[in-house]
């Protein structure tokens, strides 16, 4: 009998078991799928849901375009229109060099990617340095980062430069970007650079009024949105989306570009001949508005290439340091040179502050013009206290105010003091301005601070008082002490000093307009007048013995006071001695006051340096210049009557007048305008020569490289009116005298036309009075020629 399987103890079903494995393997699968399901729909829902925000701004900023448009910046213009900053098109050359790729591998080439791409990268760096004139390896060193999208290669590049370097990216597939941008331009150079600033690399204005008009003249970016092929260039589609840039608008300066060109060549020439070792200073300003006409630090820099150490012996003195003292000093220097000095530095004003003092005492009411004061040559403030006394020990005896003035007498100024007292002094201080900035528009204004730049009424003694009263004691600035004096010479009122006169857009449309203002009346219109008067005197119209008498031009009304204080704040020279800030400052005309004018070099090193002795000629040479060009009315019965005997003005004859400038200042006093014939120092030659008499008016030629005469053609001006001939002989550098009418037609002339003559000869034309004067078709319609001075001379000091 057969014997049957038991399915439970005995061998299983083979094709059950198999049928166990697959359904096995068919839940594992299942699981793994639904696994794998639930971990790519978590992920969906973490890039879709949760990331959603952030990949899209990825995806949009690969895909899209999105470049700032520069705005164009606003230009800088002085009061006639004439444009001192500007800005011109350039562009910025920039790559990705993570997009540049590897050179195909040729067969039989066994070199990685890396290397293949280091070949590409250094061929298109040589083309690249090549174009736009740089250093092969900088480029280099920039394109060969795989791991940077965005290295820029040049900045300011012309669009020639950039045309070529667009047509080599795009014929080569290369990630390279041209960008537009500006460029900032000073065509004048090192030209009121302390006053305009300069731009810094990053595109913002830096120091001057580039910084402090930074909105107005950097205008608003715009956009340009578009879409992007993988190495960055513009894919032309119509969702092209552009956001024009607002321009900034420009500023419309109260400086005088001619004004200030005759401000810094006399401030250049003070500042080398007297060895000036901390620079100096001149500022010019209308003392009814506050408009500052020029302002003038030498010497300074040139904002196109900021900076580069201009000062020679400042630049030396980076000469053998260590890498860390050149960084450290060469980054002070630099500041140095940016530093407007008119409104930055503090300075002891020394005997100009006897002004504000004599106004003080007037208004006051404790002193009259004809109070009088003692100097026996020493003053003692307080007993068993160190004596106060004037300059080389002089006793002026008993003076009135006028005098005081006269003799810068500090004893006499002390006693002004002591008798206002502490309280009253201190008003009048802080009314004039010297305790606040004076809120020109310019950056980094001094700020006054007691106990350096003052002595507040509450902690001063009385010894504070007598030095402060002849300025010794306290600092202001350059700008703060003309303000003051602009107050005396105006009738009393305190403007606020400002050199932007209006802001015009693109178009020249003006945006704002500037009014002048009046802070306070600070003494009265009574005194104004007895100050002006008493300034008169000190330059006493150039008279011998005068302090002023260097500042005097011969036709105007001249008022001034010097200034020579000690900076006792410093260690004494080797001789003894504390170094020097040598001033001056001027009002004119004082019957009618429209300009005030400061100079001062600080730290003179020449055989005097008493400011009446530097500073006052320097002034004399400007007003010499700017007074003609603003046209300032002389008094007639200031100049000269009948003829003038030219001094002798050549070195080594005269070795007094042995400076160009300085002979200047002789032929100011006397009223005789001159002109410098070349670059030197000294005078050479003159003509007319010495002895020759000549008009007041007449045109004295200073030659300093050579002593042979520059020679000039005659002109023909007979049949010509007296006042057409008269400008046709000065604009060829003659000299003229009138004999018969003046008004008349030249019937005759002394030296023939065509003639071959030294530069500055007298030329003596006849006239007649014409017989129909509306017959006279050759007179000039222009105004400047009907005024000749008998010398044919409209500016008789145009070079200097």
């Amino acid at each position: 009998m057969a014997r049957m399987n038991n399915p439970q103890n005995g061998p299983q079903n083979p094709q059950k078991q198999a049928r166990k494995r697959s359904l096995l393997r068919y839940w594992l699968l299942a699981g793994a799928f639904a696994f794998g399901a639930a971990i790519l729909i978590g992920r969906l829902a973490w890039l879709q849901i949760v990331k959603h925000d952030e990949y899209r701004i990825q995806a949009a900023n690969q895909q899209l375009k999105d470049v700032a448009v520069t705005p164009t910046r606003g230009q800088i213009y002085d009061a006639n229109g004439k444009v001192l900053a500007k800005s011109s098109i350039v562009w910025t050359i920039a790559a990705d060099p993570s997009q540049i790729s590897a050179l195909k591998a040729e067969e039989g080439d066994e070199r990685s990617a890396e290397e293949r791409r280091a070949e590409r990268v250094r061929t298109v760096s040589a083309d690249v340095a090549s174009m736009l004139g740089l250093d092969e390896n900088e480029v280099y060193d920039k394109l060969i980062d795989s791991e940077s999208q965005y290295e820029v290669l040049a900045k300011q590049v012309d669009k020639p430069v950039a045309d070529q370097i667009k047509e080599y990216a795009s014929d080569n597939n290369l990630p390279i970007t041209v960008t537009q941008d500006t460029k900032r331009e000073y065509p004048y150079g090192a030209f009121a650079a302390s006053v305009l600033g300069f731009m810094h690399a990053d595109g913002y204005g830096f120091y001057g009024l580039e910084a402090y008009y930074e909105e107005t003249l950097a205008g608003t970016p715009g956009r340009l949105v578009s879409i992007k092929n993988g190495l960055g260039a513009e894919i032309a589609n119509d969702d092209r989306e552009e956001y024009p840039a607002q321009d900034g608008n420009s500023l419309v300066l109260t400086l005088d570009a001619n004004i200030q060109a005759i401000a810094e060549k006399y401030l250049e020439n003070s500042v080398k001949v007297n060895n000036v070792s901390e620079r100096g200073v001149v500022i010019i300003m209308d003392v009814n508005t506050g408009a500052i006409l020029a302002m003038a630090t030498k010497p300074d820099f040139d904002p196109n290439d900021p900076m580069t150490i201009y000062d020679p012996e400042r630049a030396a003195l980076l000469e053998g340091l260590s890498d860390e003292e050149y960084t450290q000093v060469q980054g002070e220097e630099r500041q140095r040179q940016w530093k407007n000095k008119a409104i930055t530095d503090l300075y002891t004003p020394g005997s100009v502050f006897k002004l504000i003092t004599t106004s003080a005492a007037l208004d006051s009411g404790v002193s009259t013009p004809g109070t009088t004061y003692y100097c026996g040559g020493s003053y003692q403030v307080l007993p068993n206290t160190k004596s106060y006394t004037c300059a080389e020990g002089a006793a002026h005896q008993w003076q009135d105010m006028g005098k005081v003035l006269y003799n810068s007498c500090n004893i006499a100024t002390i006693q002004e003091a002591l008798k206002m007292g502490i309280e009253t002094f201190s008003d009048y201080y802080n009314a004039f301005g010297f305790t606040e900035k004076t809120g020109i528009d310019l950056p980094a204004e001094q700020a006054p601070y007691a106990g350096v730049s003052y002595h507040p009424a509450d902690s001063m003694s009385l010894i504070d008082l007598a030095s402060t009263s002849f300025g010794q004691a306290q600092k202001v600035t350059p700008i703060q002490m003309i303000t003051a004096v602009a107050a005396i010479a105006n009738g009393g009122y305190l403007v606020q000093p400002y050199i932007v006169d209006k802001i015009v857009d693109q178009e020249g449309n003006v945006v704002q307009e500037t009014e002048p203002t009046i802070k306070r009346q600070v003494i009265s219109e009574e005194v104004s007048q007895q100050v002006l008067q008493m300034m008169e005197g000190v330059v006493d119209y150039g008279a011998a013995g005068a302090a002023g008498r260097n500042a005097y031009v011969a036709g105007y009304h001249i008022g001034g006071k010097s200034g020579t204080s000690e900076k006792l704040d410093q260690e004494k020279r080797e001789d003894g001695t504390y170094e020097k800030v040598s001033s001056f400052l001027a009002v004119l005309p004082v019957d009618d006051p429209q300009i005030a004018i400061l100079a001062f070099v600080d730290e003179p090193h020449a055989e005097t340096e008493y400011g009446s002795m530097l500073s006052a000629p320097l002034i004399g040479n400007i007003i010499s210049e700017v007074a003609p060009y603003l046209g300032i009315e002389m008094d007639e019965s200031l100049l000269p009557s009948g003829d003038v005997t030219v001094p002798n003005l050549v070195t080594p004859n005269n070795p007094s007048y042995s400076q160009w400038d300085l002979a200047q200042v002789e032929l100011n006093k006397i009223g005789l305008a001159h002109r410098k014939v070349g670059s030197g120092d000294t005078v050479l030659a003159q003509y007319p020569e010495a002895g020759t008499k000549v008009a007041a008016g007449t045109t004295v030629y200073l030659y300093t490289d050579s002593t042979e005469y520059t020679k000039t053609t005659v002109p023909d001006v007979t049949g010509k009116s007296a006042a057409l001939a008269s400008q046709m002989l000065a604009g060829s550098g003659l000299n003229v005298r009138i004999s018969g009418d003046e008004n008349g037609q030249v019937t005759a002339q002394d030296v023939a036309a065509g003639t071959e003559t030294p530069m500055g000869t007298v030329v003596t034309i006849t006239t007649a009075a014409a017989a129909d004067p509306a017959q006279d078709t050759s007179t000039s319609t222009d105004p400047a020629s009907t005024d000749s001075g008998g010398t044919g001379e409209t500016d008789g000091t145009e070079e200097g």
